[in-house]
């Protein structure tokens, strides 16, 4: 594990403004987030408080009393390198979370860590709409997977005086080969989380950045609207289809249903993963025959897929074993993508589970953290993005070591938020 071991001195952070240049360090993205709160009163910089956020957190506390008690802990440690004559209490934490824009503190974090949409291939190369697309791209031209997903922040659920406040929901759009997450859009409440993504869909539409680019979702986001979105932003999808696209779903279980022929052609591979006391046979099937038949509903479809999983369980009460059949479709033709490709993709997508939302549970304590105000739950979310960030930049594969570090060693945590990255 490469800590960083010596201080620079010149990373000092007394206090003022970054004016000009490359913004570099996460103390100095800190610095250029908007502070909502009114000057009067105001104790303590933003800034500041975000970065003893990060500290305590990098340490291993999990809650805003923890946290300011840890800061307070080390008053005098710190003090020597950040502007602490007193130490904030809980309660400013969260009243400076509440008062900064959770989307400015993500942008700013993610143009720090190098997750920008930017990785896309060079625009002026591909084309500008779907219906420029080229009919077969290059199958060694590779697409930037992004995985969707939904997640509640569980310890913003109250039951108040007017009823019950429901917990803040937010989508996570996860780079799969940068482990980063690219987007953390709120959502508005249960049964809003397609609309949320056909919102940032046209956002990205108009800003071209999704060009190279392929999504893949739960069956919640398998309706028309959002292929049409996905499409229209110049990216490609991965679908599956189950009770809530039942049309669908029969339609492509009955070509399934028939063994392949010289007319209905298709593609096969198999694949075993072990593992975790377990043996799971993966064998996906794919055909392009219903392409032209769900042209007019599915917008870009290229072909439809049927997984058969045979999951093989062994314990002592004995072997147990499960089959479970999945279909999908995806607008990437057969060209592109063959059935082992395919495979991969739906296997790489539950990387935004196994290494966010996860990780932001088990290892930083998200959902255990009691806390009414939103907006505020917002931006720690985002301070855990962050945090897993920097961690996998110094490719630590052990997240509690890694803290129990910082802990005793405040001094290389500090360097981390305020040296260039």
């Amino acid at each position: 594990m490469d800590f960083i071991t010596e201080w620079d001195a010149s990373a000092h952070v007394g206090g003022g403004e970054v004016t000009g240049g490359e913004v570099r360090s996460v103390y100095q993205a800190f610095v250029r987030v908007s502070d909502g709160r009114k000057l009067r009163g105001r104790r303590y910089e933003a800034a500041l408080v975000l970065t003893l956020l990060l500290l305590g957190k990098l340490a291993g506390e999990q809650t805003l009393a923890g946290i300011a008690q840890w800061v307070r802990e080390r008053q005098s440690l710190l003090g020597q390198w950040l502007p602490l004559p007193r130490t904030p209490c809980a309660n400013t934490y969260r009243y400076v979370c509440a008062h900064v824009d959770a989307q400015e503190l993500f942008a700013a974090m993610t143009s720090v860590l190098g997750a920008a949409m930017g990785a896309a291939p060079p625009a002026e190369t591909l084309a500008e709409t779907p219906a420029e697309m080229p009919a077969e791209m290059p199958a060694e031209m590779p697409l930037r997977h992004l995985a969707c997903d939904g997640k509640e922040l569980r310890g913003s659920h109250r039951l108040t005086g007017d009823g019950v406040q429901a917990a803040q929901g937010v989508l996570g759009i996860y780079d799969t080969a940068n482990d980063r997450m690219a987007a953390l859009l709120p959502i508005a409440g249960k049964g809003f989380e397609s609309k949320a993504l056909q919102a940032w869909l046209a956002e990205q539409a108009l800003k071209k950045g999704l060009a190279g680019c392929l999504l893949t979702a739960d069956a919640l986001h398998t309706q028309s609207a959002v292929c049409k979105a996905i499409r229209t932003a110049g990216a490609d999808y991965l679908l599956v289809a189950k009770r809530n696209q039942r049309s669908l779903r029969e339609d492509i279980a009955y070509l399934f249903s028939q063994a392949p022929d010289f007319w209905f052609p298709e593609r096969k591979t198999r694949r075993v993963n072990a593992g975790h006391g377990r043996i799971e046979l993966c064998t996906l099937r794919a055909s392009d025959e219903l392409n032209g038949y769900l042209a007019d509903r599915w917008p870009g479809v290229q072909q439809v897929f049927q997984i058969v999983r045979t999951v093989t369980r062994r314990s002592r009460h004995g072997v147990k074993t499960t089959s479970e059949v999945v279909y999908g479709l995806t607008s990437v033709p057969a060209s592109c993508a063959s059935p082992t490709q395919l495979l991969t993709w739906l296997r790489t997508h539950w990387r935004i589970e196994n290494r966010s939302h996860w990780r932001r549970d088990a290892t930083l304590g998200e959902d255990r953290l009691q806390l009414a105000s939103k907006p505020a739950v917002l931006v720690l979310a985002v301070l855990n993005c962050t945090i897993l960030a920097l961690l996998d930049r110094l490719h630590v594969t052990n997240c509690r070591q890694a803290m129990r570090r910082f802990n005793a060693h405040p001094e290389q945590a500090l360097t981390l938020l305020c040296q260039p990255l």
